[in-house]
C-alpha cells in the first residue's frame, strides 16, 4: 500500500506541475515536437512552388538593395513571360519611389501578390490605412467576439496605394518564432477592426486557385479550421498554421534573379507555378531558426507555407490536446502505481519503463497517420518520475525490514527459550482442560497418567493413580472385556482400537464410555497404551429414547391401521342402524334394540377417533370450538385418567369466547397436560382447569412482548406436583426430551402439545418451581363476528334430496352398497366402481354428466386423490368429495384440510352423507 500511495502521489504531483505549464515545460514540449516531426516523413514538395532569389550575384550585377521600381517591374515581367501562373513578392515596398508607376503598370492585370506587414509595437502605432482588400471570409464561432481566434495588430506598413491597387492580391509577412526562438507556426489570418486579412501564403493560394469565399471556424479557445472551397486546413491558436517543413534550406527550386533578367532561366522551372520572389543574400532576409535548419530565409518559410496549403499537408495541435495528454499521464501513473504495488520485482520496473518507448512510437504513428501532434512528454515524465521514487521507497522499506528482521532474530533465541519453558505447561493445560478423559497406562495396566476429567469422573483427586487400573473402574460385567483388550494389545495381537464399556463412579452411578486406544512403543516394543475416553451417557440416553419413540410409532401405526378397517365396519353398523331407526319409529322391542346398537356404534366411533388422535393420523379440521363445552364433555374421561387421589377443580368463564381449532386435537392437548400433572403428583394433589377471556392491552403486551394486540381465550392448567427446574423448562417442548426413566416416556407429549397449539395460532407458556407445582397458560386467538350457531347454520342443508349423477368409488363392497342405497333413496343416480382404473373406464363409457365423484382416499391400484385429478382433466365441471377413516398420506401434507377440499370422515350416517353430498353439489 505504501508503494501504491507513493507512486500515486508522484503521478499527482507531476500532473499538477504539467497543468501549470511553466516556461521550461513549454520549451521542453517544443523540443519534443521537434523530435516527433523529425521522426516522421517530411513529405515531398508539390512541384508547384519555385523561388526566384535575390542572391549575392544578383546584387553584385544589379546594385545594392533596394532596387529601382522599374528593375523590379522588369523582374516581374520576365517571370510572367516565362509562364508563371502566380507571382508572390516576398518583400515590403512601403516607401513611395519615383518609378512606382512603371511597377504598377506591370502589376496591373497580372496575378501578383504583394507583401505588407502588420505592426504590434505599441497601441500608438499608425492606424491601418492600407489600400488592401479584406478577405471575403465567413467566420463561424460561439459569439460575436472572436477572442483568441486572431492576432489583433495596432497598425501596418503598407505598400503605396498605387501599387496595392495594381496588385491582384496582398498578404502580410508577419511570422514570429516560439518562446525558444524557433519558427514553427505562421498566422494565416489577422483581424483589424472588424475586417480580416490574409497572409502572403494564403493570398497566393487563394489567387492561384481562385478560391472565394472562405469559411473560418472558431471555438471558445482557438481557430480550429479554415475551409478553402472543398479543402479544410486545420489550424491552432490565433489562426496559425503549424508548418510541415519539406526539408532544410534550399529544398525548393531556387532560380537567381540574374538568370531571369539575363534570359538564362529555364521556362519549365517557372511554367504554371507559384513563383516567390525574395531575398536570400546576406542581410536581405530576416533569417529565423526552425526545427529543420538554424538559418532559414523568409522566402523559404513562405514557400513551405504555400506548399502545405496546396497539399493540405500540415501538422496540427488542438487547444484541448494538453488536457487529454494530462488524462493519459494520470491513467498511466495509476496503472504504474498498481503495477509497482502488485509486486516488487524488477520486472515491474522494466515493464513500466518499456511503456515509455511504446508511448513515443504511438505518438509518432499518430503524427504520421493524421498529422496530430500528441505530446508523450506528460506521460513520460510521470512514469520516469515514479521509478526513482518507488525505488527509493523500496530501498527504505527493505532497509527497515532488514533492521526489523535483525531485531526479530535477536529476540528469536529468547522467545525460543520462553517457548520451551511454556511448552510443557501448555501441553498440560491442553490435556487437563479437554472435555474427554486422557489416560496412559503401562504394560501391567497401572495408570501412569490421568488428566483432570478422568480424575473427576472416578474421584481420584489427591490419590495415587499408580495403584489404579482401568478395569477396576469398569462395571463388573465389563471388567473381563477391558482386561482382555489390554492383554491382547500388549501381546501385539492388534485388537480393535475402539470399544465401549460402562464405568462405575464412586457414588454408584454409571457412565457409558467410548475408548480410543493406541499403543505406546519404545524401541519397537509395546510398553503401554494411551487412551482417549469419551462420555457417551447422554448419547445412549437419546438412543434409548429414539428406540422408545420408534416403538410408540409402531404402536401408533397399528392403531391407525385398526382404525381404518374399523371405521369401514362402523360406517355399516351406524349407517344401517340409523336407516332402520328412521323406518321403525314406533316403540317396540326392535326399536329399543336398534337404539342400543346405534349407541354402541357411536361409542365405538368415538373410540376410533381417540385411536387416530393417539396415532396422530387424524386430519385437522379447524372449527369454532367452545372450550368450556369441550372440558365439560370430557370431564368423565379426566376422572379415569387422573385417579381418585387427585382432586380436579374447574373454573369456567360463562362468557368465554370461541376459538378456531380442531376439537379432537384440543382434547389431546388436555389429555397430555393432565397425564403430565398426574405423573408429577405420585402422592396425590390438586389439578385446576380455568378458562377466561383476555384482552392484549398495553400492560399485557408489556409482559408478553411476542404477542400481537387483540382478543384471546386463555386456558390455564395448574397442579400442585413436584415442579420443574429452570434447566428442564428450557428443554420442555423439545422432541424426545423427558425426565422420566427409560421406557416410561417418549418425550413427544409436550412437543405434540406445542405443535397443536402453534397450528391453531396460539401460544403456550409455563411457570414452575421445584416442589411448588407447575402452571401451563395456553392462549388462543378469539374468533370475531360469525358465531358457532351461524357457522353450524351454514353447514346444515335444509334439502338432502337430488337428482344428480354420483360416481361412488369404494373398495369395500358392503360400504359401497350402503352408500348406493342411501343416495338412491334420496333420488340420486349412482354409478359404482371398486377402484381407480374401473372408475376411469366407467367414466369414459358413461355418456352423460357426472356431477359428483365420491371416492375413498385409500384405494388399491390408485389413490382417490390421483383418481380425482385424472377425472377432472376430462370433466372439469365435476365436484369431488373425499371420504376416509384413515388420514395418513391423504390430503394436506401439514395435517390441515384446506377450505377448497370437501371431506367426509368415516364413519358417517345417512343424514351426514346426504347433507355433505348436497352441500358439495351446491357449492
Amino acid at each position: 500500500m505504501r508503494i501504491i500511495v507513493t507512486a500515486g502521489a508522484v503521478a499527482a504531483a507531476v500532473c499538477a506541475i504539467l497543468l501549470l505549464r511553466p516556461d521550461f515545460l513549454v520549451r521542453a514540449d517544443d523540443r519534443v515536437f521537434d523530435i516527433l516531426t523529425g521522426a516522421v516523413s517530411s513529405g515531398k514538395p508539390s512541384g508547384q512552388v519555385a523561388i526566384v532569389e535575390i542572391d549575392e550575384d544578383s546584387l553584385a550585377q544589379f546594385g545594392r538593395w533596394p532596387w529601382p521600381r522599374d528593375l523590379l517591374a522588369k523582374v516581374v515581367r520576365q517571370i510572367a513571360d516565362r509562364g508563371a501562373q502566380t507571382i508572390v513578392l516576398d518583400m515590403m515596398l512601403h516607401e513611395p519611389a519615383a518609378n512606382d508607376g512603371a511597377l504598377a503598370a506591370v502589376l496591373s492585370g497580372r496575378p501578383v501578390v504583394l507583401g505588407f506587414a502588420f505592426r504590434f509595437d505599441s497601441p500608438g502605432s499608425a492606424p491601418f490605412s492600407c489600400a488592401v482588400e479584406p478577405l471575403p471570409l465567413a467566420v463561424i464561432g460561439p459569439g460575436t467576439s472572436w477572442g483568441s481566434g486572431f492576432f489583433h495588430p495596432f497598425g501596418a506598413l503598407c505598400s503605396p496605394p498605387e501599387l496595392s491597387r495594381a496588385a491582384a492580391g496582398s498578404g502580410f509577412l508577419n511570422a514570429a518564432p516560439d518562446s525558444d526562438g524557433r519558427l514553427r507556426r505562421v498566422p494565416l489570418v489577422m483581424e483589424s477592426g472588424e475586417r480580416h486579412y490574409a497572409s502572403l501564403a494564403l493570398a497566393a493560394v487563394t489567387l492561384h486557385r481562385h478560391v472565394s469565399p472562405m469559411e473560418l471556424t472558431l471555438n471558445p479557445r482557438e481557430a480550429s479550421s479554415l475551409r478553402l472551397g472543398a479543402q479544410t486546413v486545420l489550424l491552432e491558436g490565433p489562426s496559425c498554421l503549424r508548418l510541415r517543413f519539406r526539408g532544410p534550406r534550399r529544398t525548393f527550386p531556387y532560380i537567381p534573379v540574374s538568370s531571369v533578367l539575363n534570359g538564362r532561366a529555364p521556362n519549365d522551372l517557372l511554367q504554371g507555378k507559384i513563383v516567390i520572389v525574395g531575398g536570400s543574400a546576406l542581410g536581405l532576409p530576416n533569417p529565423l531558426p526552425t526545427p529543420v535548419d538554424p538559418v532559414f530565409p523568409d522566402v523559404e518559410v513562405q514557400a513551405n507555407a504555400i506548399d502545405n496549403l496546396l497539399q493540405g499537408d500540415s501538422f496540427h495541435r488542438p487547444a484541448n490536446l494538453p488536457l487529454w495528454e494530462l488524462l493519459l499521464a494520470a491513467s498511466f501513473g495509476g496503472l504504474a502505481a498498481l503495477a509497482f504495488g502488485w509486486g516488487r520485482s524488477w520486472w515491474n520496473v522494466l515493464i513500466v519503463l518499456g511503456a515509455v518507448p511504446l508511448l513515443w512510437v504511438g505518438c509518432v504513428l499518430l503524427l504520421s497517420a493524421g498529422g496530430l501532434l500528441f505530446s508523450p512528454l506528460p506521460a513520460t515524465a510521470v512514469l520516469l518520475c515514479q521509478v526513482p521514487a518507488v525505488t527509493l521507497v523500496n530501498f527504505v522499506t527493505e532497509r527497515r525490514r532488514a533492521e526489523r528482521t535483525e531485531r526479530q532474530l535477536a529476540l528469536a533465541e529468547e522467545q525460543a527459550r520462553e517457548v520451551l519453558r511454556e511448552s510443557e505447561q501448555r501441553y498440560r493445560r491442553l490435556v487437563e482442560n479437554i472435555n474427554d478423559a486422557i489416560i496412559v497406562d503401562d504394560a501391567q495396566g497401572r495408570l501412569v497418567f490421568a488428566n483432570r476429567r478422568f480424575r473427576e469422573w472416578f474421584g481420584l483427586e489427591g490419590k495415587d493413580i499408580r495403584l489404579v487400573t482401568l478395569e477396576d473402574l469398569a462395571a463388573p460385567e465389563f471388567r473381563d472385556a477391558v482386561r482382555d483388550q489390554r492383554v491382547r494389545r500388549t501381546q501385539g495381537k492388534n485388537p480393535p482400537g475402539q470399544y465401549e464399556f460402562e464405568g462405575v463412579r464412586p457414588d454408584g452411578t454409571r457412565i457409558w464410555i467410548e475408548a480410543l486406544v493406541t499403543n505406546v512403543e519404545e524401541d519397537g516394543r509395546i510398553i503401554g497404551t494411551q487412551s482417549a475416553l469419551r462420555d457417551l451417557t447422554e448419547r445412549k440416553r437419546i438412543e434409548a429414547q429414539y428406540l422408545q419413540a420408534q416403538k410408540m410409532e409402531s404402536v401408533g401405526r397399528l392403531a391407525g391401521g385398526i382404525a381404518h378397517d374399523f371405521n369401514n365396519l362402523l360406517t355399516l353398523i351406524n349407517g344401517y342402524s340409523e336407516l332402520l331407526l328412521t323406518r321403525h319409529r314406533g316403540p317396540s322391542e326392535d326399536h329399543a334394540g336398534l337404539l342400543q346398537i346405534h349407541a354402541a356404534g357411536e361409542r365405538a366411533a368415538e373410540l376410533t377417533r381417540n385411536l387416530l388422535a393417539f396415532s396422530r393420523k387424524q386430519l385437522a379440521q379447524p372449527k369454532p370450538v367452545d372450550l368450556n363445552r369441550l372440558i365439560v364433555e370430557t370431564q368423565k374421561l379426566f376422572g379415569r385418567l387422573i385417579g381418585e387421589d387427585i382432586e380436579l377443580i374447574t373454573w369456567l368463564s360463562p362468557a368465554l369466547g370461541r376459538v378456531m381449532a380442531d376439537s379432537s386435537q384440543l382434547h389431546q392437548v388436555l389429555v397430555n397436560l393432565l397425564v403430565n400433572a398426574r405423573d408429577a403428583m405420585p402422592r396425590g394433589g390438586k389439578i385446576a382447569i380455568e378458562t377466561k377471556n383476555v384482552e392484549a392491552d398495553e400492560d399485557f403486551l408489556r409482559r408478553h412482548p411476542d404477542f400481537q394486540p387483540g382478543s384471546y381465550v386463555c386456558l390455564r392448567v395448574s397442579d400442585t406436583g413436584t415442579g420443574m427446574s429452570e434447566e428442564v423448562q428450557r428443554h420442555l417442548f423439545e422432541p424426545f426430551f423427558t425426565t422420566k426413566d427409560p421406557g416410561q416416556g417418549t418425550g413427544l407429549g409436550l412437543a405434540t402439545v406445542y405443535g397443536i397449539i402453534s397450528q391453531a395460532g396460539g401460544r403456550i407458556e409455563v411457570t414452575s418451581k421445584l416442589e411448588e407445582g407447575a402452571t401451563f397458560l395456553i392462549y388462543f386467538p378469539r374468533i370475531q363476528g360469525t358465531g358457532l350457531a351461524e357457522i353450524v347454520a351454514q353447514d346444515v342443508e335444509t334439502q338432502s334430496k337430488g337428482s344428480e349423477t354420483v360416481l361412488v368409488v369404494e373398495d369395500q363392497d358392503s360400504v359401497r352398497g350402503y352408500i348406493d342405497l342411501v343416495l338412491q333413496d334420496c333420488g340420486y343416480h349412482v354409478l359404482q366402481a371398486a377402484n381407480g382404473p374401473d372408475a376411469l373406464a366407467l367414466a369414459e363409457r358413461f355418456p352423460g354428466t357426472i356431477h359428483l365423484l365420491l371416492t375413498d382416499i385409500v384405494l388399491p391400484l390408485m389413490s382417490g386423490r390421483e383418481l380425482a385429478e385424472r377425472l377432472k382433466r376430462s370433466r372439469p365441471e365435476m365436484k369431488v368429495l373425499f371420504a376416509s377413516g384413515y388420514a395418513e398420506n391423504a390430503i394436506g401434507y401439514d395435517g390441515v384440510l384446506t377450505s377448497d377440499i370437501a371431506y367426509l370422515p368415516k364413519p358417517f350416517g345417512p343424514e351426514e352423507l346426504t347433507r355433505k353430498v348436497r352441500k358439495t353439489l351446491s357449492e
